[in-house]
């Protein structure tokens, strides 16, 4: 294969699509995910994100404070934090400063679920992850994006595993990662800690275990990817910088996991408030089975409220391949998309589920809308699931003047589920 099959298409919205090669090719080396590998820089001829896209995330995680601080290993409840750099040409300094501010050596800041920070980097990851979810399946509970920055010597949280398979992006920096087998430590006399996605023996000295450790060196620009359960630690002979993105897709999801938000939306919804009164005495008798036993009619309501938003929650999942961010990031602009050739992202399919004649749900990378008059834009998605470039102007002549379903569209470019252009 050759590097420029597999070199991500940039549009005119700068939103790449990653072509069926780059994941053929990542199966083969993976082993169909079952085996750590580096996807050499080749392998996306454009880096998926760049240094300038890592380093916008770094700051909005900074300057809002949404973070967790790690300093020479400890975590600090009230870290000292310096003013962020306008340029990345002083974050090195940055991180020095943050590490002295704190009377430390190295420092590490993080962030879980960071796509609420970035519109940009949520775009991209939900590109990146759809040949992914092509292949296996989204996964559930879907994907949780971490951001990793700072100066440090070794992997924060120690020796660890991780529950997901997991797509590392270092941006800046570099990744010397020792890598040991899911059953390696199994006989081991170690304590193990419940981390955030798997399983932690913190900052022991791995030195009885180096020899059986294979040593992944990893750059920027590469994708280093680690399947589910493996053991990993990254070990720098020096304090070297970092921006880091990493992505972990999860497929251990639970049904209770599933129904649980779901279920805390129906207990407050009307169906979850409403009163059952008296309960009617039913008469004695033999059931053939539970579908005879009619649930008291407010009841029966709430248990229809919960499957209905597990069903809403399984669409909005679905609709960004488990990529879900903050609603207010989308794309700014938009406004002539009536009048320019517009195409549906496969990357973000489309689902409009209908409430009643005039009225439905529209779910687009993993936001929702209500919308209506429902037959409009019936049509609309319709011609859009097509997949070829289209002038709506001209695909829906009749639908010119309407400025609701213009609005559709707008809103359909903002959430990334379709591109402009000129």
């Amino acid at each position: 294969m050759t590097a420029t099959t597999c070199a991500p298409v940039f549009d005119a919205n700068n939103t790449p699509t990653v072509p069926a090669a780059f994941w053929e090719h990542f199966v083969s080396l993976s082993h169909d995910k079952t085996q750590p590998v580096v996807l050499e820089q080749g392998a996306l001829i454009e880096p998926l994100l760049s240094l300038e896209d890592a380093f916008d995330l770094a700051r909005n995680v900074v300057e809002s404070g949404d973070m967790t601080v790690n300093a020479d290993g400890q975590m600090l409840k009230q870290p000292a934090v310096p003013g962020f750099p306008r340029a990345f040409d002083g974050f090195e300094q940055f991180v020095r400063d943050f590490a002295a501010l704190n009377h430390a050596d190295g420092i590490t800041f993080t962030r879980d679920y960071c796509l609420k920070h970035s519109g940009t980097v949520a775009t991209k990851l939900r590109a990146f992850t759809h040949g992914y979810s092509e292949r296996y399946g989204m996964p559930y509970p879907g994907a949780n994006a971490v951001f990793i920055g700072g100066r440090y010597r070794s992997t924060w949280i120690g020796l660890h595993n991780d529950s997901c398979d997991t797509f590392l992006f270092p941006l800046y920096g570099r990744k010397r990662m020792m890598i040991w087998p899911p059953a390696y430590f199994d006989e081991m006399a170690l304590e193990k800690k419940s981390a955030l996605n798997g399983v932690c023996f913190g900052h022991i000295d791995v030195t009885p275990y180096a020899a059986d450790a294979t040593i992944y060196e990893v750059g920027p620009g590469e994708i280093f990817f680690i399947p589910a359960g493996w053991w990993h630690y990254n070990k720098l002979d020096e304090l070297e910088t970092t921006l880091t993105v990493s992505v972990g897709m999860f497929s251990h999801g639970t049904a209770q996991g599933f129904c649980e938000n779901p279920i805390k939306a129906a207990m407050v919804s009307r169906a979850g408030t409403a009163l059952t009164g008296a309960i009617a005495q039913v008469p004695g008798g033999v059931f053939e089975s539970l579908a005879d036993v009619a649930l008291p009619l407010p009841v029966a309501q709430f248990v229809d409220s919960i499957r209905d938003n597990s069903k809403i929650q399984m669409l909005l999942k679905l609709s960004a391949n488990g990529i879900i961010r903050d609603r207010t990031l989308g794309r700014p602009g938009g406004a002539e998309c009536w009048q320019r050739v517009v195409r549906a992202r496969a990357d973000s399919p489309l689902y409009l589920l209908a409430l009643d004649q005039e009225a439905g749900l529209l779910f687009a990378g993993g936001a929702m809308l209500r919308v209506q008059p429902l037959p409009a834009v019936r049509a609309l998605i319709n011609v859009l699931q097509g997949g070829a470039p289209i002038t709506l102007a001209e695909a829906l002549p009749e639908q010119a003047g309407n400025e609701h379903l213009h609005s559709v569209v707008r809103w359909l470019y903002e959430q990334a589920a379709i591109d402009v252009f000129t």
